[in-house]
């Protein structure tokens, strides 16, 4: 509940506010865009502290920069199933990939925990 109205919020504030007041985010991506990814991705909690953080270095004071969201999940693949990418997830800390389960009759693989950063895909076609 609490994460679909920060999510309402980001995103009336993208639509309306945003286009009167400009470019002038010293991040890639813009901080309103980093913490909708962050919202989709953690606990709302996480997120409101990792948000007001990337808010308040948002100034003059610091160099800006690409800083794509680092978050840590638990990926379930399912081979099978045709989907739209819509984030890619790159793995920031550890580069080996363990398969714990592999349940024969499911077709669904379990991953564990791993550190990724969000990059949203802004390609219309991408299937895999």
């Amino acid at each position: 509940m609490f994460r679909n109205v920060c999510l309402f919020a980001i995103e009336g504030y993208q639509r309306f506010a945003s286009p009167f007041l400009g470019m002038n985010c010293r991040y890639y991506p813009s901080c309103s865009e980093y913490a909708k990814q962050v919202y989709l991705f953690q606990n709302p909690f996480i997120a409101t502290f990792k948000t007001l953080g990337r808010i308040l270095s948002c100034n003059q004071f610091f160099e800006g920069g690409v800083a794509y969201p680092n978050i840590s999940i638990s990926l379930q693949v399912n081979v099978f199933k045709p989907c739209l990418v819509k984030y890619w997830l790159i793995p920031y800390k550890e580069q080996s990939y363990i398969f714990q389960n592999i349940p024969i009759n499911r077709m669904l693989l379990n991953i564990q925990l791993q550190a990724f950063q969000v990059i949203k895909n802004y390609s219309k076609v991408s299937r895999v």
